[in-house]
């Protein structure tokens, strides 16, 4: 029988030829678009002495009952963080609409257990104790985690932030907050919406995980309770208000159920009596994960009284909508977002709100560098 002899790599060596089969590492894989981003980024901040930035912008586009579209850009954000020492930050955030230019937020955080948090957004980072100075969203709820279009998986904010809170909390003073894994705490001294003082503060417990983080996007939880409280107090000392609130949020991956209730009470004034509004959202997500869409049902109900009460009836109408849609991410920079509402109930003053449609179709692309 004939024999066969190996065929030796050599004899490919000279010929020319380079087996795969010699030991040869494979190349590096070409970087992805948010690599090369978060390069350019990093690059950026050594140029910058350590200032960290972000920036994200969005573009919205809504039809109303009569199929008119409406298309502008919405808002632009600049998110700024540079660390001064491993015990002392400074963070600001700057945004543009098409109103003004302002800062949104800015202050100075000492921190002698734990480490930086971001400018907006969850706070709760890892284990420790933070003392800050400045501007900042305040913690009412858990709906101001979602304030930047970048962060929430919905394009409009839910009730209990647009029609109780006046579309969302931020002030300035100073604020303690800190977290030991499983209870975290949020106290803070403020100007108010009386331009007195305020006071108040969120308790939040995750009795079964840890809580979110940002220096990763999100880390699993189980679960989160929390509780929230203001005392409101005018220039002249009096008192103006107080407001209280309830959140849970449930997150078994993929899905995720959120909700919350907002009470608030406005003291009366020469001008009106005794003020109450109140409202409640649940808001449900399911997450296919990857390049493939997030998907979230929003049902939500305020009452906001109409009238001052003392020259005209206050009146006490509800605001019920629900609202579905679905969030993409893209190459891990771009967000692509869609989002129908309808309201089930509307206040007379809602309804003569400039704008409105009882039915309504929203489009959002979210750039995030």
């Amino acid at each position: 029988m004939p024999s066969f002899r190996p065929f030796r790599a050599s004899t490919l060596v000279l010929l020319g030829l380079s087996p795969p089969c010699l030991g040869e590492e494979p190349p590096p894989p070409a970087p992805t678009l948010k690599d090369s981003i978060e390069s350019a980024r990093k690059n950026l901040s050594e140029a910058a002495f350590g200032i960290q930035p972000l920036f994200f912008g969005d573009v919205l586009t809504s039809y109303d009952d009569d199929g008119q579209r409406h298309i502008s850009w919405n808002a632009l954000e600049l998110d700024l963080s540079k660390e001064f020492h491993e015990d002392l930050q400074a963070s600001a955030a700057f945004v543009q609409t098409h109103d003004a230019a302002h800062m949104t937020v800015g202050f100075l955080d000492y921190h002698p257990f734990g480490g930086m948090v971001a400018p907006r957004g969850r706070l709760w980072v890892e284990k420790g104790f933070h003392i800050q100075v400045g501007r900042f969203d305040v913690p009412f709820g858990n709906d101001w985690q979602f304030f930047g279009s970048k962060d929430s998986v919905s394009i409009s904010r839910p009730l209990t932030t647009t029609d109780i809170m006046g579309g969302g909390y931020n002030d300035a003073g100073i604020r303690v907050l800190g977290n030991n894994g499983t209870l975290n705490f949020n106290a803070f001294l403020l100007r108010g919406f009386s331009q007195g003082d305020l006071v108040g503060g969120r308790v939040g417990l995750t009795p079964f995980g840890n809580p979110f983080s940002l220096k990763g996007l999100r880390e699993p939880k189980t679960a989160e309770f929390g509780y929230s409280y203001f005392f409101d107090v005018n220039r002249g000392g009096r008192k103006a208000g107080w407001g209280s609130a309830v959140d849970a949020e449930i997150r078994l991956d993929p899905w995720t159920w959120r909700g919350e209730y907002l009470t608030r009470i406005l003291e009366p004034t020469e001008l009106q009596t005794r003020a109450s509004r109140h409202g409640w959202q649940i808001t449900q997500e399911f997450a296919f994960g990857g390049a493939l869409p997030t998907l979230f049902a929003r049902y939500e109900r305020s009452t906001v009284p109409t009238g001052n009460g003392t020259t005209e009836p206050m009146i006490h109408e509800p605001n019920t909508r629900l609202a579905v849609g679905f969030s993409a991410v893209q190459w891990g920079v771009l967000q692509l977002k869609l989002e129908g509402q309808r309201y089930l109930d509307a206040s007379a003053a809602t309804r003569e709100t400039p704008g409105y449609s009882q039915t309504r179709w929203y489009a959002q692309v979210v750039l995030v560098l």
